[in-house]
């Protein structure tokens, strides 16, 4: 018997999902799309998300010819969670898994067909993270708290964004995915001066970023609105391929690494506090958007003005406000874990947990 060949793990230039799909009742179709990727596929989602899109996706799966089977996915992107997804995937003996719902949903479902070597269809069903369309999965303990993220050797063969599902969701989960997004434009410039060489990959994806700021200032406002309202409309269908498109695509251009300053490694030291768990991400990313901007010393009318931008999406840059306590020695745990996270991009300003706890303590001073 000869030796098993190993697939050498290459680094391809990738810029998003094989396909994409952003359109009212697309689920109503699903079945022909999912149909080319596999004939066996295991629906993996949260329950309110199912309730959401199940009925129109099993009668495109039924019409389509595909067998399926569902899984219940609760709690977090856990390793325990995502062994129970390709538990029930290997029971089925499935050649596709599909993964409905918000983030940890997604990247649960992501982590399971990676580990299986399946393709993945993604079914975001709020748009608060770019999780649908990235080659990334976000790995927490099953308490909530960040652990690491896995990066893919691809990203979702196929992604299907029904906006008349998310119109339905609650405005928060949009608010969120929008300051999410927000991130790849501040951690970018943040990192961009001290990228030495950077090819057209990367150089790409700052431009984009340039362009998702340019489109959130100009329809992100309304988006919001509108989803209030339970409406449809352009806006609200621009700022979805802005939350989880574009924003997938400058992740995957800039190859993971170049977006992260101090925004979401702040994140990441705040799910230590076990209030912050019940927060969105998207929330716990735009409070970290602020005191970045404390450590850059950024002007004091651009301030003011991504503070009153922020404050019309819902947020209140303090942890007291967001529901978490201050204290001195639990700011400076949160800051160390943000400080020395190795996943930090080099900025042209000094970073230790120090100056970032001085910084949250300065927000909170103002506004908490």
């Amino acid at each position: 018997m000869g030796k098993k060949a190993i697939r050498p793990r290459l680094n391809f230039v990738r810029t998003g999902p094989a396909q994409y799909a952003n359109r009212p009742g697309i689920l109503r179709t699903s079945g022909e799309a999912i149909a080319l990727w596999g004939d066996r596929a295991l629906v993996s989602g949260g329950q309110r998300a199912l309730a959401a899109s199940e009925k129109r996706l099993i009668a495109s799966l039924e019409k389509a010819g595909i067998t399926w089977r569902k899984h219940l996915f609760t709690g977090e992107s856990s390793l325990a969670n995502i062994a129970r997804v390709k538990d029930q995937a290997q029971k089925l003996r499935a050649n596709v898994i599909v993964g409905v719902g918000g983030g940890k949903s997604l990247d649960a479902a992501k982590q399971a067909a990676a580990d299986l070597d399946l393709p993945v269809v993604c079914i975001p069903t709020v748009a608060a993270t770019c999780a649908a369309t990235t080659a990334i999965s976000i790995i927490y303990s099953d308490r909530g708290v960040y652990q690491r993220p896995i990066v893919h050797a691809r990203n979702p063969s196929l992604v299907l964004v029904d906006p008349e599902i998310i119109t339905r969701s609650p405005g928060k989960y949009l608010r969120a995915g929008i300051l999410d997004s927000l991130a790849k434009w501040f951690e970018g410039r943040a990192v961009w001066p001290c990228v030495k060489n950077p090819d057209v990959q990367m150089s790409a994806a700052f431009q984009l970023a340039g362009v998702l700021y340019q489109r959130h200032r100009q329809y992100a406002i309304e988006a919001v609105r509108l989803n209030g309202e339970q409406r449809l409309g352009d806006a609200l269908i621009q700022t979805l391929d802005v939350v989880i498109l574009l924003t997938g695509v400058i992740q995957t251009l800039a190859k993971g690494t170049m977006f992260t300053a101090i925004a979401h490694p702040l994140h990441d030291g705040l799910t230590l506090i076990p209030e912050s768990h019940g927060l969105l991400h998207g929330i716990k990313v735009g409070y970290s958007i602020i005191v970045q901007l404390c450590l850059e010393k950024c002007p004091r009318r651009e301030f003011e003005d991504v503070v009153s931008f922020f404050r019309q999406l819902g947020l209140v840059p303090s942890l007291k406000a967001l529901g978490m306590p201050f204290d001195r020695e639990t700011n400076l745990r949160v800051a160390d874990v943000a400080a020395s996270n190795p996943e930090r991009g080099q900025v042209g300003y000094p970073v230790n947990k120090f100056v970032i706890a001085a910084a949250m303590e300065k927000l909170e001073k103002r506004f908490g």
